[in-house]
């Protein structure tokens, strides 16, 4: 009896362990109230039509609403202010809007206790302001916005414009303006008060000096934060120095692999990675002899690009195969690796088939007395230390190779003119219409620094902005990337992951894409005490 009882607890222990691990932790309460500070290199002007600045996009991101938002998991489009949407026909989008979202009060334009609801005029005046006054971003080929009614909007295209909502660049960028605001603010006015639907108020603006906004407790969503402050600090390492002295609690944008590696170590601070950017080599296929493909595929296959990303990059990134990256679903191809042999001995058997060899013993590959010279162009950052280690393993190929580091409007500028240039490093395009930027033939003079031109890429690229069909557009989309890469327009490095960094105490942050949303339905910012 003595042992079954004996038996019986040992049982009973085991059984309480078991539990022990089965029963999920307990979630962290969210509470209201609080300051988020977030750092902000340069705020001069809140209008959000006027501007591609990523700080000011996100400051009017919390003054004003947008139709639909892009989901934190998928960066598909989610509702907001709409709350749902469809394509009865290629060319036609209706949006259902949400009732009883409210207008800011307590301003020059809507008095304290003026509560104007949104309708679908509002979204048509907002659509057709953005068409008007936008400096940066375009819609496509709309041809109508109408009202169907109070709370339906209808949008017309000539054609069918695939990248209408998933694009970050497109209609997402349009928020809801009120006419009443413009036309008694006027332009300037706009950008120095902006009045919206948003979940929080401005309360003071300072260009360049600071930005206070306070919660809008008429939002349509609760709001937990009580004010939010853009704390402007034009260095990024002193927004680094500042978020790790608690000075502020969130930088919104971190690209440079070297302070990401930095910050990761830092117990009280949060890494959030969100999307990314492209990282490649480009290639001017009419700078001789780049101009021939075989001396771009030689050149390919003597880089062992897999050692330099992984001694610089390592986990902050993931090697790249082609320039789509995994948050472009419809593009993004692993498929591509195959294209992408190391095998050096190859690459200067190729060479040597086009002519070039080391004629003169020094060391270097020669074809008629010219050197096989190679000068990468780029811009300060951590890609650099990459580029010097593949410039490095050409030099010891016989390929007399350096990395110039240049200012960016330098840069910018021989790229899109091909002054002097070879290889260089590309712009850094990741998004939904990154490929048709930097390959399509009408982009060269512009964003096609690689002066390519292949017909028939331009119709599968074509093609496939013409289609709202899913599968069909992902067809072409990487039918073209393919082929752009097989004719080694380029060579794609790595996709950087892109990160927010916050001090642990902030909660249900998402990294911005299309814009800064601490309130939503996927998410709603508070701190912790």
């Amino acid at each position: 009896m003595q042992k079954r009882r004996e038996s019986l607890v040992v049982v009973t222990v085991l059984l309480l362990v078991l539990l022990s691990f089965s029963v999920p932790p307990v979630m962290a309460q969210a509470r209201d109230g609080g300051t988020l500070r977030i750092a902000a290199s340069s705020i001069q002007q809140l209008d959000p039509y006027k501007t591609a600045a990523n700080d000011e996009i996100n400051a009017c991101s919390l003054a004003y609403d947008p139709l639909f938002i892009l989901s934190k998991d998928d960066f598909k489009p989610i509702p907001h202010l709409a709350e749902s949407w469809e394509n009865p026909d290629e060319k036609t989008w209706v949006f259902h809007l949400r009732k009883g979202v409210l207008f800011h009060d307590g301003n020059a334009v809507f008095p304290k206790g003026t509560r104007r609801e949104v309708t679908a005029d509002d979204v048509v005046f907002s659509i057709e302001r953005f068409r008007k006054v936008s400096t940066a971003f375009v819609l496509g080929d709309i041809t109508s916005v109408k009202a169907q009614d109070k709370y339906t909007v209808a949008i017309k295209t000539s054609r069918p414009e695939p990248f209408l909502v998933n694009d970050p660049n497109r209609l997402a960028r349009v928020v809801v303006m009120a006419r009443e605001a413009v036309e008694k603010l006027g332009e300037d006015g706009v950008a120095k008060t902006p009045i919206g639907t948003g979940p929080f108020k401005m309360k003071s603006f300072t260009p360049d000096q600071g930005l206070v906004f306070e919660k809008n407790p008429n939002y349509w969503l609760p709001v937990h934060l009580d004010r939010v402050e853009f704390v402007v600090i034009p260095d990024p390492t002193v927004q680094t120095m500042a978020l790790s002295a608690g000075e502020i609690d969130v930088i919104p944008y971190l690209f440079n692999v070297d302070a990401v590696a930095t910050l990761s170590k830092d117990a009280t601070l949060e890494l959030l990675s969100r999307g990314g950017s492209y990282r490649g080599l480009g290639i001017n296929v009419k700078t001789p002899p780049f101009d021939e493909r075989a001396v771009r595929d030689a050149i390919a296959k003597m880089l062992d690009i897999d050692s330099a990303v992984k001694a610089v990059v390592g986990k902050f990134g993931e090697r790249a195969y082609g320039q789509c990256p995994p948050w472009v679903p419809f593009g993004y191809d692993p498929s591509l690796e195959s294209l992408w042999p190391y095998d050096p001995k190859a690459g200067l058997a190729e060479l040597a088939k086009a002519g070039f060899k080391d004629t003169n013993s020094d060391g270097i590959l020669d074809r008629n007395g010219q050197p096989l010279k190679v000068q990468i162009k780029t811009i300060p950052g951590s890609q650099v230390r990459v580029l010097t280690i593949l410039a490095t393993q050409l030099k010891e190929l016989g390929i007399d190779a350096s990395v110039l580091q240049q200012d960016i409007a330098v840069w910018v500028d021989d790229l899109v003119k091909g002054n002097d240039t070879g290889l260089f490093f590309d712009f850094s395009y990741a998004g939904t219409t990154g490929l048709h930027s930097l390959f399509h033939s009408s982009m060269i003079g512009k964003s096609n620094t690689h002066f390519y031109s292949n017909p028939q890429v331009d119709s599968l690229l074509d093609q496939a902005l013409g289609t709202t069909d899913e599968k069909k557009l992902a067809s072409l989309w990487k039918q073209a990337q393919r082929k752009i890469m097989e004719d080694r327009a380029a060579i794609p490095l790595y996709f950087e992951w892109g990160y927010s960094v916050c001090n642990r105490k902030v909660n249900d942050w998402v990294p911005p894409w299309g814009g800064l949303h601490l309130v939503s339905i996927e998410n709603n910012v508070w701190l912790s005490r």
